[in-house]
């Protein structure tokens, strides 16, 4: 499915060229996945959608990343727990996200479930990692993972996201050992998402 090919998107500067590029060679590869995830995760019962980045906002600056979110919502997903796959430039990711924009009652409901599910995150496999926040690509050991939720009650722009991330030159890219990975990462992230839903 994804090749270390797919990175250079990222090498185009441009705004225009780098869209392109995204929508010929990323955007299909992002609907293929969906093809294989849908199914799984209509098992809950809900409807789920995909939702891959359009990035309209955009009029100068070229992203920095591109993705395709999972949620049980037509309209969108970034006001609810939801399944993010992306690449930046160097890698591409799998997580389980909550993000800054929830509404103020989801946002009270949405910190003890985060809480609840800490051990489930502590018992996630070795490679798996956190991220406090979508848009900027840096990570944080799992063991932060209670620091994270704490500052995800306190301070408004804050997200937590935990998951997979491969790097771009990993031996996995270009095999199909990369697509069972990350069919597996979604199975392994689930029955915490099914706590925080």
């Amino acid at each position: 499915m994804f090749n270390q090919q797919d990175f250079l998107v990222f090498d185009d500067p441009t705004l225009d060229g780098r869209m392109d590029k995204i929508r010929a060679i990323i955007d299909p590869k992002f609907e293929a996945f969906a093809d294989l995830a849908l199914p799984i995760l209509k098992e809950d019962g809900q409807d789920w959608y995909a939702h891959v980045a359009k990035h309209k906002m955009r009029k100068t600056n070229a992203p920095d990343n591109t993705w395709v979110a999972f949620a049980p919502n037509k309209r969108g997903y970034k006001m609810m727990p939801h399944f993010e796959l992306g690449l930046w430039a160097d890698n591409l990711y799998f997580y389980l996200a909550v993000e800054e924009n929830m509404k103020p009652k989801d946002l009270a409901e949405i910190a003890p479930k985060l809480r609840a599910v800490a051990s489930q995150v502590a018992q996630l496999p070795s490679e798996y990692c956190l991220s406090l926040n979508h848009m900027v690509n840096e990570n944080q050991e799992l063991a932060s993972y209670a620091n994270a939720v704490e500052r995800y009650e306190k301070v408004k722009a804050a997200e937590v996201l935990v998951g997979l991330k491969i790097p771009a030159e990993s031996s996995l890219m270009g095999q199909e050992k990369l697509t069972e990975t990350l069919i597996q990462a979604l199975q392994t992230l689930l029955p915490i998402y099914e706590k925080l839903r």
